[in-house]
């Protein structure tokens, strides 16, 4: 049996569509005679003929008509080919680029290391960035996967609850309401800090405030979790966090817990990956990563995932 020429078939299908060698050969940006002389060789091995010379303009014969029609078929499966390998190529070379809200990261970089184990060389990104922008990252496709600390608004996503997580408010390790059970009455003449405007922390501490009547209470605008940390060790205030991001500090008497009641509810750790287009090889591998080290005690070791299957 007899191999097609890619390169002659294509040189056929544009000589048929442009009725004649002299205007494919335009098109192609090739001499006449070599649109020539490969439609002659492609005639050659089929041992038929193929186009009807004898008019003013070319056709097809009954032969070259049938091949026409399967020639169109073979190239655009041969596109198709090129831009699966082309795409299968960028999903290894492409950094993996992940969205989070910077309270939340503390769930994903454990995350993010499994997968480095998985895949040592894999490129790895992360943009820390508010609630807000990181829906607009998501509809638009330009992360796939992003981590928030509750639900985002209905959009071009789609999200799972992972786990929830307690939050604290806490204090300077030698402030006098430290280590006591106190009410919101207690905390009337505190300064509280808050997160970035967008920042899900800030509205519920916010939230909070307007629950424990203390909506007009004196606040201090912040940066990202490190932001408010630092700024309560030194007592410029006190913040709401979540446990996990302060386990360290209050473990070694950097920080304090202020047990105050009713204490600040519980916040869902969401995930959430874009529909504006199909999720990598890489972001297909985190997803299940993500949900165990949502819900794994911290400093555990986290199972890896198998690859999905080619």
């Amino acid at each position: 049996m007899e191999r097609l020429n890619l390169n002659q078939l294509a040189i056929f299908v544009k000589v048929i569509e442009c009725e004649g060698f002299s205007a494919a050969s335009r098109v192609l940006f090739l001499s006449q005679s070599s649109v020539s002389k490969q439609v002659q060789n492609l005639e050659m091995a089929l041992r038929a003929q193929l186009v009807d010379r004898s008019g003013p303009r070319i056709r097809p014969t009954p032969a070259g008509t049938v091949l026409l029609a399967q020639a169109k078929e073979v190239l655009a499966l041969a596109n198709q080919a090129v831009e699966a390998v082309r795409t299968a190529a960028l999903v290894r070379e492409e950094p993996l680029l992940i969205g989070s809200t910077s309270t939340i990261n503390g769930h994903l970089l454990p995350a993010l290391l499994a997968l480095r184990q998985l895949e040592p060389t894999a490129l790895l990104g992360l943009a820390v960035s508010t609630a807000d922008e990181l829906a607009g990252a998501l509809e638009e496709g330009r992360i796939g996967i992003g981590l928030t600390g509750s639900p985002l608004a209905p959009g071009g996503y789609e999200s799972e609850l992972l786990a929830d997580e307690e939050m604290l408010l806490v204090c300077a390790a030698d402030h006098p309401l430290a280590g006591r059970d106190i009410t919101p009455d207690d905390l009337a003449g505190e300064v509280f800090l808050l997160r970035e405007c967008g920042s899900q922390t800030r509205r519920q501490l916010t939230s909070l405030l307007r629950t424990w009547d203390l909506a007009e209470a004196r606040t201090l605008d912040l940066w990202g979790t490190e932001g408010i940390k630092q700024a309560v060790r030194i007592g410029l205030g006190v913040g709401l966090l979540p446990r996990r991001s302060v386990r360290r500090e209050l473990l070694h008497g950097v920080l304090a817990e202020l047990a105050v009641r009713p204490a600040p509810e519980r916040r869902p750790v969401t995930a959430s990956w874009t529909l504006a287009r199909p999720l990598t090889e890489h972001e297909q591998l985190l997803l299940p990563i993500l949900r165990w080290a949502a819900r794994a005690p911290v400093g555990s070791d986290i199972p890896l995932p198998r690859r999905p299957r080619e």
